[in-house]
């Protein structure tokens, strides 16, 4: 191959791994939810309050990245800012989405939630009382495995980016805030307050996530604190769905099969220590694979041709 097509494959690798890094496509999505969030705040009256520590921490993500691709480079660390970047942004700006969503005060859908249940054969309140009253340390369990999550993603961006998997990562980025754009207008449309509260059982849990839901749906919450905001969203269930999405984007690495032990487990979980209902947990998976398909018909766009000259 002659000079000037070296040339251009090396322009194209370093442009294609660059895109890796910075990934300006989802900037630009986070872009356009921020624009919606920051319409809907302004036409709803209501208003968002940034923590100094969440805002700090978000600063300091920006700052790692700088000090790691400018001033002492290291690929890898500098790898791993950007797409923590990203995702605390996307983060923030869903957040702010999904509350806004349940603002809309659309009927609940829990009694059609629970009646599809049934109608597959399942019994939330007896695996409930199963797992939480019977066997208590199998519930304990359940609620630990729950918790991972965000570890969870920690440790596997760190060994993406480590392992030069820079593609890898940025898939788990898109697959992460495409899911989770399906999911949280579905929640707006169908709200459910969840199995703990449908079945009246919210005093023997956590309750997390109950008194955002009821006072943002209420109007009673005209402040969305962004350091104390949690995860509303019932259905679908978008814990399952990244459940889903880790053990699909760790394939090919050591972590493969702790994180398919570990994330079946954390389905599973989804319906005692999230309070979701077995039809949110099914839905919530379904939404991983039509991303995957949403993500192939965009990336479907012809190759740049390199000219010989």
């Amino acid at each position: 191959m002659d000079p000037p097509a070296l040339s251009a494959l090396a322009t194209l690798a370093d442009s294609q791994q660059s895109e890796a890094i910075n990934d300006p496509g989802l900037w630009r999505i986070i872009a356009a939810i921020a624009a919606i969030d920051a319409i809907w705040l302004y036409l709803s009256g209501h208003r968002i309050s940034v923590a100094p520590a969440a805002g700090g921490g978000f600063v300091a993500l920006i700052a790692i990245g700088l000090i790691y691709s400018r001033i002492r480079p290291d690929h890898h660390l500098a790898c791993f800012a950007a797409t923590s970047t990203r995702l605390a942004a996307f983060n923030i700006v869903a957040i702010v989405l999904s509350y806004l969503a349940a603002s809309a005060h659309f009927p609940l859908v829990d009694n059609d939630l629970a009646a599809a249940d049934r109608a597959i054969g399942f019994d939330w309140l007896a695996f409930f009382n199963w797992t939480k009253l019977e066997n208590p340390t199998m519930g304990w369990t359940l609620d630990l495995v729950y918790e991972t999550i965000v570890i969870q993603v920690f440790v596997m961006l760190i060994v993406l980016n480590a392992t030069g998997r820079l593609e890898r990562a940025r898939e788990f980025s898109r697959l992460f805030a495409t899911t989770l754009l399906l999911i949280i207008p579905l929640s707006m449309l169908l709200p459910a307050e969840g199995a703990w509260a449908h079945y009246g059982v919210a005093q023997l849990t956590s309750a997390y996530y109950l008194p955002d839901f009821y006072a943002i749906r209420a109007g009673l919450m005209r402040t969305i604190d962004l350091g104390h905001v949690t995860g509303i969203v019932q259905f679908p269930s978008f814990h399952a769905a990244l459940g889903l999405i880790l053990i699909l984007s760790v394939r090919g690495t050591f972590l493969w099969i702790p994180y398919l032990a570990l994330n079946v487990v954390m389905i599973v979980s989804a319906l005692t220590a999230g309070g979701h209902y077995l039809t949110d947990v099914i839905i919530g998976l379904a939404t991983v694979p039509a991303a995957i398909l949403i993500l192939r018909a965009l990336a479907a766009e012809p190759l740049p041709q390199l000219q010989a000259a």
